[in-house]
């Protein structure tokens, strides 16, 4: 339940705070005063989505906060879900947006996202505006009320089928490919075996090209390598008349050494390891000669190689980049080919797979039009009676459900039908609802659905459009009778309702300094009749319409210790 609501810096709205109390509250005022406002705020606070522009003028940032107190079904809900412990079974959400476009939601001072807001949002506040009156003459809306209806067990029959249409539509879009023209098909096939031969045909293997390309090198420095080497081998192995080879240098050390080993322990050490150096250094000279006779120029092998790189690099511009590249995708053609090839088989047991999916949708379809069927009853007798307390007794209300083809929702057309007169054929409520009727109707189906609902605050915003007399006096019995079982805020045009309420809130609009400004007041006895004089008679309060709205509070006061 709302218990407080701060708003600062929404439109023209500098400061408000507003303290709520349970049962039913309206909130009144003339055109443009804020009540809109109370609304946006509140839309703020259910994680709707922002619009920068509420920000009042000349400020650069706006923020609403609420105060909810909770039942037990929703405290637990928030703990299970979010993680989210209610001190004093209280919580808090604040909302602040700036010109900016930050957008800061943090809920008893724990920053959450604004998706996370609009998912725990709905379980404190519903709100119930003048759309859903548009709303309601939609055809589309009609199922998904009958649904929320019925509740637990619409929804996990309709679960259970979207799981199955969803398989059946992925084995449609398969057999779809796969039965393609023959003339396309065949093209494939063609170009699918040209491709896999031309892969096939040049037997690369990963890797081949860095050693084309490692060969190459070597050959084109053929000259370079041998003179080099040869020069190394010299220098390390073999020596000539200038100088002594390293090699022979080494032995001629170990030679001079071995003589004085057996006087220290280390020089045996010492001379053990040179030992060991000079047949590394052996078998490396032997590594060197044969690296520079390997380098031999041969011009044959390297055109060879360079045929065969270019060879390479034209399958590299057609199937990848890489010959990694180009292997993986000969196995996706072979794949593909393969698939096509045997597509009769495939096709044979893709549609086996479909028929078992058809009987299953349809048999799932078939329990939620029957399930429809069942309380569809149920909610239209529901609905009548409500209908008959809005004074329309004679009004027939009730559900059209026809087969349709299969969608996300099943298999059923569903549309809300009533009669305004006796004897008269059911028609759609496009073709036959006034303004008022439609607002009783949906206030009707809404009463009736309110007891699956998870939020304690029920929110009307001006529902009685179109409503006056007696009708708009039984839409008032309603309301203060849905806030028995939870509090109900309504912002209403209409004395008869502003009568009902247990909290009457005047909203006005006021300049100070030359800014515009709006407040709130929770009116006392006098205060209440000279408003709802106001409502009733006109701008003007006189003697006769301050009578007539103390009459009309008195009258309420005594349907209210009745209801």
């Amino acid at each position: 339940m709302l218990r407080h609501l701060s708003i600062k810096n929404i439109a023209i709205i500098s400061s408000v705070n507003i303290e709520f109390d349970e049962g039913f509250g309206v909130l009144t005022g003339e055109t443009g005063a804020g009540k809109s406002i109370i609304i946006d705020s509140l839309n703020l606070l259910k994680g709707e989505r922002v619009n920068k522009d509420l920000i009042r003028h000349g400020e650069t940032s706006a923020r609403v906060d609420g105060i909810f107190t909770l039942n037990n079904d929703i405290r637990k809900k928030l703990s299970d879900d979010f993680g989210i412990d209610a001190e004093d079974d209280e919580i808090l959400i604040s909302r602040e947006i700036t010109t900016e476009g930050k957008n800061t939601v943090r809920i008893n001072g724990m920053p959450v996202t604004a998706s996370m807001l609009k998912e725990i949002g709905g379980h404190f506040i519903t709100i119930h505006g003048q759309h859903d009156n548009t709303s309601l003459l939609s055809k589309k809306t009609h199922i998904a009320l009958l649904d929320a209806f019925i509740g637990d067990d619409a929804e996990k029959l309709k679960e259970e089928y979207l799981h199955i249409h969803r398989e059946t539509e992925k084995i449609e879009d398969k057999i779809a490919s796969l039965s393609k023209g023959e003339e396309e098909r065949l093209a494939r096939v063609d170009k699918l075996r040209f491709e896999i031969t031309e892969i096939d045909a040049a037997h690369i293997f990963a890797g081949e090209d860095d050693e084309l390309e490692s060969r190459k090198k070597i050959l084109d420095n053929a000259q370079k390598i041998s003179e080099c080497s040869n020069e190394a081998l010299m220098l390390l192995y073999e020596g000539d008349d200038r100088s002594q080879s390293a090699h022979d240098a080494l032995w001629d050390a170990i030679s001079h050494l071995n003589k004085i080993s057996d006087l220290d322990k280390n020089l045996s050490e010492i001379c053990k390891n040179l030992t060991d150096i000079g047949y590394t250094l052996k078998d490396i000279s032997a590594e060197i000669r044969a690296f520079g006779d390997s380098a031999n120029y041969d011009e044959n092998e390297l055109n060879d190689i360079e045929s065969r790189l270019e060879e390479i690099t034209i399958l590299k511009r057609k199937y990848g980049f890489t010959i990694e590249d180009i292997l993986s995708h000969l196995e996706k053609l072979k794949s593909e080919l393969d698939e096509i090839e045997n597509s009769d088989l495939n096709l044979s047991k893709l549609n086996d797979e479909l028929n078992l999916l058809f009987e299953k949708r349809k048999k799932i379809a078939d329990k939620l039009t029957d399930l429809r069927k069942k309380h569809s009853k149920s909610l239209c007798e529901k609905i009548a009676v409500e209908l008959a307390d809005l004074d329309m007794k004679k009004v027939a209300f009730s559900v059209d459900i026809t087969p349709s083809d299969y969608r996300l929702d099943g298999a059923d057309d569903v549309e809300f039908l009533i009669c305004t007169n006796v004897g008269d054929t059911p028609k759609p409520l496009t073709k036959i609802a006034s303004g008022g009727e439609l607002s009783r109707i949906m206030l009707a189906i809404k009463s009736v659905l309110s007891g699956g609902e998870n939020a304690d605050t029920l929110v009307f915003d001006e529902i009685d459009t179109g409503v006056s007399g007696h009708a708009a006096q039984s839409l008032g019995e309603k309301l203060y009778a849905m806030s028995k079982n939870a509090q109900v805020i309504c912002i209403t045009h209409l004395g008869q309702i502003a009568a009902m309420a247990k909290n009457h809130y005047l909203i006005e609009k006021e300049v100070e300094n030359e800014v515009t400004k709006t407040k709130v007041t929770l009116l006392d006895t006098e205060n209440r009749i000279d408003e709802i004089a106001r409502i009733t008679g006109g701008a003007a309060i006189t003697d006769t319409t301050r009578k007539n709205a103390e009459e009309i509070l008195t009258l309420a006061e005594k349907i209210k210790k009745e209801i």
